[in-house]
């Protein structure tokens, strides 16, 4: 037999604090009473499911999920580029190498029709692309879980019954059954009803409409061997056909086609996924307009659909407020900003922030003591949004905003001076954030500022001025001019003070458990002192309840 004297220790000042300190792996079955759980995790999508794996399974800890539809098949398809995806399993080692669905060494787009580009101009890039298969990653995961025994708990969280003491949390089940843990974790999406926002949340949205479809004589004029990654052109339909109004929002209101050649179905016939979308609006278009204007272009180009096997409808918050960064439920997912603001990317940088988000949780939960709690969710979100991907996301909002006030021929000018400029420079962009892939070049102002210098003078000149008019004009407001000048400098140097911020968290709760002013070891009184933690949730929340998926149940996020 072998002990752990941390862990022993950890139990020790448990016992003597309200017994909040329990680690290990826990029951399956779990889900109250006086079941105390290192972490609970609210919400069994794949941002739940890979923070549960992680937290049980690398780091030891005692983990319960809870979500109102344990068994439901997990609805998103998500597309990535596979040397992301190769990144994030070296980096997590969770077996994700194991669930790409298919991949296509090449990616084409197609931005002709504006700014002297031929409508058949074809953009290749050499950059392989690869679906990942949902149902292969949900069962991993599953089966990560059972090994490291995190308890699987149906049910909804009531959100007005969270309440936060030194030593951890206590939270009621829509069924009345109290659950106690140390740390809360929300992975219930973007429309979290645990998480403050800090400021006004007034994103933009990526709608799509997507469908999997059997076609009779494949996707020409598209090759079969690449993945479609843009289409924004709009000759798909005459305007001769068009009222005025339908002429004018084929331009105003742009969209365009995402297509997947999945190789033959089980009749011989070809598989596709089409998905036509809108990249990011306020306030976002319909999907009947996607839906048209997908069958308009699948009729133009002669392709004949045979079997509808599968339809998705995708709804991205783009943007908007972060979480407040001082509170005591730690956001993750699509309910921590994620989604990257310029693209609607979310799937591999809920991967990379997986990581660093874990650990920060470990680092202090393992410490043990009454402010462990506290500590370790200040600390997670500070891994999850240091200063450096505050900029960055900075950044990327400020070329969200520019996108949705755009019409089709500026966005084709854009994107094709895009991916003009070299890979490793609009890839570091589209990652957007540590762990990934080329981000490096990103990380810093004078990084943002070349590739900035860069990609302008790509841009044909109706489209640079555009550009640099929104610069102008709200550059301080959505934050650009700090991304990329000196100005950055002085926000991350805020960060040389975090340790002592944390020493100071853990201080305050040690002496109110000791007798200081209000000790409140028994769990049930409100949270740390305010002026030394931060804003601290004590007592009653006033919000309703929370969903139990990390999607919204009727819609998905496919990207």
């Amino acid at each position: 037999m072998t002990f752990d004297l941390g862990q022993m220790m950890e139990q020790f000042i448990g016992s003597l604090t309200g017994n909040y300190g329990s680690s290990g792996n826990g029951s399956k079955n779990g889900g109250g009473g006086d079941e105390v759980y290192d972490v609970a995790v609210v919400g069994y999508g794949p941002a739940g499911g890979v923070m549960a794996t992680l937290l049980a399974e690398k780091h030891g800890f005692k983990v319960c999920i809870v979500d109102p539809s344990l068994e439901k098949q997990w609805i998103p398809n998500y597309g990535v580029w596979v040397e992301e995806w190769e990144a994030l399993d070296r980096l997590l080692q969770i077996g994700l190498g194991e669930c790409l669905d298919r991949t296509w060494d090449v990616t084409d787009s197609y931005f002709g029709g504006s700014h002297g580009v031929p409508n058949e101009e074809r953009c290749r890039i050499n950059r392989a692309y690869g679906r990942v298969s949902r149902n292969k990653m949900q069962a991993n995961l599953k089966a990560r879980l059972d090994a490291a025994g995190v308890a699987k708990i149906k049910g909804k969280v009531d959100a007005a019954t969270v309440k936060h003491a030194s030593e951890g949390t206590t939270v009621c089940l829509d069924d009345g059954v109290e659950l106690r843990c140390r740390l809360l974790l929300d992975c219930t999406g973007h429309y979290s009803e645990l998480v403050e926002k800090d400021g006004v949340h007034n994103p933009g949205v990526q709608i799509a409409y997507g469908a999997e479809v059997e076609v009779k004589d494949g996707h020409e004029p598209y090759d079969e061997k690449a993945m479609l990654f843009m289409d924004y052109r709009t000759d798909y339909v005459s305007k001769d056909d068009l009222s005025a109004q339908e002429a004018k929002e084929l331009e105003e209101v742009p969209t365009f086609l995402y297509a997947m050649p999945m190789g033959q179905g089980p009749e011989g016939r070809k598989r596709i996924f089409f998905e036509e979308t809108s990249l990011v609006a306020r306030p976002p278009i319909s999907f009947d307009l996607c839906k048209e204007r997908l069958k308009r272009r699948l009729e133009h180009h002669g392709i004949e659909v045979t079997k509808l096997l599968d339809e998705e409808l995708c709804y991205i918050p783009m943007g908007g407020a972060l979480p407040k960064l001082d509170q005591r439920v730690v956001a993750f997912g699509g309910a921590s900003g994620l989604v990257h603001a310029s693209t609607g990317y979310m799937h591999v940088r809920m991967l990379a922030a997986s990581f660093p988000v874990a650990h920060a949780i470990a680092r202090e939960l393992k410490k043990g003591g009454p402010g462990a709690p506290a500590a370790a969710a200040r600390r997670a979100y500070q891994a999850l949004w240091p200063a450096k991907a505050k900029l960055q996301r900075d950044f990327h909002v400020f070329g969200g905003e520019f996108l949705m006030a755009q019409h089709a021929p500026a966005l084709r000018g854009f994107f094709n001076g895009f991916f003009k400029i070299p890979l490793p420079l609009w890839a570091g962009f589209l990652s957007g954030y540590p762990n990934l892939p080329y981000n490096e070049r990103h990380q810093d102002w004078q990084g943002r500022f070349s590739f900035g210098v860069q990609f302008f003078f790509k841009l044909p000149p109706a489209v640079q001025l555009k550009l640099a008019l929104a610069g102008a004009a709200n550059g301080w407001k959505h934050g650009l001019l700090q991304a990329v000048t000196p100005l950055a400098e002085s926000a991350e140097a805020v960060e040389s003070g975090f340790d002592a911020e944390i020493e100071a968290i853990r201080r305050a709760a040690d002496a109110k458990t000791t007798g200081g002013d209000g000790a409140d070891g028994d769990g049930g009184k409100e949270g740390e002192t305010q002026a030394v933690a931060g804003r601290v949730e004590g007592g009653t929340k006033e919000l309703t309840s929370v969903s139990g998926s990390d999607a919204l149940a009727t819609l998905v996020v496919a990207r």
